[in-house]
């Protein structure tokens, strides 16, 4: 895995193929994560990380399951399809968080809490963080961004990472302003998906993008 900033590709897409073909062009682009997206997982179910795993053997794969409940059985689901990361809703119940976090120690898969929906941003980071997280993942969601076209996670970012510590930082973002912004606010990777693939030339626009967050820092 390179260095951070990381880039990860979300394919929030209702086929495999279309999945397939995005993530074909994130790779070309430098992207270092591919994204089993909700969308994708929704429709086609788990057996898509498997594949996406299968055809890109050198690429991390991570599963946005937005889990709410069971956090070890999709921790399990995600071993078994040879993904590397699983998301668990910092949401959840503390119970549903804590056992994806154990699972996720015993199995070696990467839990990623992502704070959907949660309103004091910093106190449930933080929280998640002592009980041993491996990413805090914060996430202005796409809903809300229909609601307030100019928000994002940003603002979240800085007193996030000062309660953390150490522990990685990554923001879900709409384009290269905040990615590049985020990072510079000390994210260490950022997460795109369909904004980009409404790009006229979305392969160049990924490409800018994956060099304008290599170069924030």
């Amino acid at each position: 895995m390179p260095a951070p900033p990381l880039v990860q590709l979300a394919l929030d897409f209702p086929t495999i193929e279309e999945a397939l073909a995005a993530a074909e062009v994130g790779v070309n682009a430098g992207v270092d994560i591919l994204e089993a997206g909700t969308p994708l997982i929704v429709a086609q179910g788990a057996g898509v990380v498997g594949q996406l795993a299968r055809a890109f053997p050198k690429m991390p794969i991570l599963a946005d399951y937005k889990t709410m409940d069971s956090g070890f059985k999709n921790v399990l689901i995600t071993q078994k399809q040879g993904g590397h990361y699983m998301t668990v809703c910092a949401n959840a119940a503390d119970e549903t968080v804590k056992s994806a976090i154990a699972e996720g120690k015993r199995t070696g898969i990467k839990v990623v809490t992502d704070t959907i929906g949660v309103k004091d941003q910093v106190a449930r980071a933080r929280q998640c963080a002592d009980w041993g997280v491996d990413m805090i993942y914060l996430h202005f969601a796409a809903d809300q961004r229909r609601a307030n076209p100019t928000g994002d996670a940003v603002p979240w970012v800085a007193s996030v990472c000062a309660a953390v510590g150490s522990l990685p930082v990554g923001l879900g973002c709409f384009g290269v302003d905040d990615a590049v912004r985020g990072v510079q606010a000390g994210a260490s990777l950022v997460a795109i998906g369909h904004p980009i693939f409404h790009e006229a030339d979305y392969p160049g626009a990924l490409s800018r993008l994956v060099q304008a967050v290599k170069s924030a820092r």
